[in-house]
């Protein structure tokens, strides 16, 4: 080959290098841009770590192997990273595209794992009257639930799902009342959840014995020998946006026997009595254990 032929072969090669290094530099930052707008800030933990594994590692990488292999290599590697950056990209348009609104209900869903236990049940709620907590319980599922319970929540609220099922239990200053409180976690769609918050008949199913859930009674506490024979009257409300269910079981402290089954159906928790410590109990605490759920579902 004469001089000018191997001038104008190392010219193209030089050129060919360069243009390649160029377009994996350019695409490299492109994904790096694209994994901060996934990810969030820079400067978090997590952010870090998809930016060095998905975005400028890649670039990096390629544009390495365009300087030791030439242009056939620097198209092919660019190429490769292209595809990446592309999908990055799209990821985070997509991620972006999410409503407000759909954040804010997946935040609200996840609040069962995502508050700490003192937050679910702190050591002191005073709806009136003044509870401590006595003890806390392993995360269960719906199967420490009546039966009746769970198909009436499916009856009300077709397409959603019992989760787990979360339980505390208070007694007030005096130790005359002993109350279990429960939080049903559900899981659905949007509306689906809604049909619990609209469809759910706090009073009529107070009603209902066979609804009633059982009690929680914590080991090595005063509470420790309550019976389900025990229990006096249970309360529930559904949160608004219907993704949890609290209820409220309780009795005399004292050991007397509990409700029976007629009693029951007669009226209303409150016709049992709107000044009974029981009665007070449950309607009280369900109200408040509820209301941290729509706080959250407002904001």
């Amino acid at each position: 080959m004469s001089g000018a032929g191997q001038a104008m072969a190392g010219g193209g090669m030089v050129k060919g290098y360069w243009w390649g290094a160029a377009a994996s530099v350019l695409v490299g930052a492109v994904v790096a841009t694209a994994a901060v707008v996934a990810t969030g800030s820079p400067g978090s933990g997590s952010g870090s770590g998809a930016i060095s594994g998905s975005g400028l590692g890649s670039g990096a990488g390629a544009a390495g192997s365009a300087g030791s292999a030439g242009s056939t290599g620097s198209a092919g590697s660019a190429g490769s990273v292209g595809l990446i950056g592309a999908g990055s990209l799209a990821g985070a348009l997509q991620a972006a595209a999410v409503a407000p609104s759909e954040l804010q209900d997946r935040a609200v869903r996840a609040l069962w794992r995502t508050k700490t236990v003192e937050q679910l049940f702190p050591a002191t709620v005073s709806p009136g009257s003044q509870y401590v907590r006595l003890g806390v319980a392993d995360a269960a599922g719906c199967d420490v639930l009546p039966k009746d319970f769970v198909s009436e929540l499916g009856k009300d609220a077709p397409q959603t799902a019992c989760v787990k099922v979360l339980r505390a239990t208070y007694t007030d200053i005096t130790q005359t009342v002993f109350a279990t409180v429960g939080i049903v976690v559900i899981d659905g769609p949007t509306a689906a959840r809604d049909q619990v918050w609209r469809q759910w008949t706090p009073d009529a199913d107070s009603r209902r014995p066979e609804l009633m859930p059982g009690v929680f009674a914590p080991p090595g506490t005063p509470a420790a020998a309550w019976k389900d024979a025990q229990r006096t009257v249970w309360n529930s409300q559904a949160s608004i946006d219907g993704s949890y269910l609290v209820y409220v079981v309780s009795s005399f402290a004292d050991g007397r026997p509990g409700s029976t089954d007629a009693v029951l159906r007669i009226g209303t928790a409150k016709s049992l009595g709107g000044d009974s410590p029981p009665v007070q109990a449950a309607l009280g605490l369900s109200q408040v254990f509820a209301t941290q759920f729509d706080d959250a579902a407002k904001k």
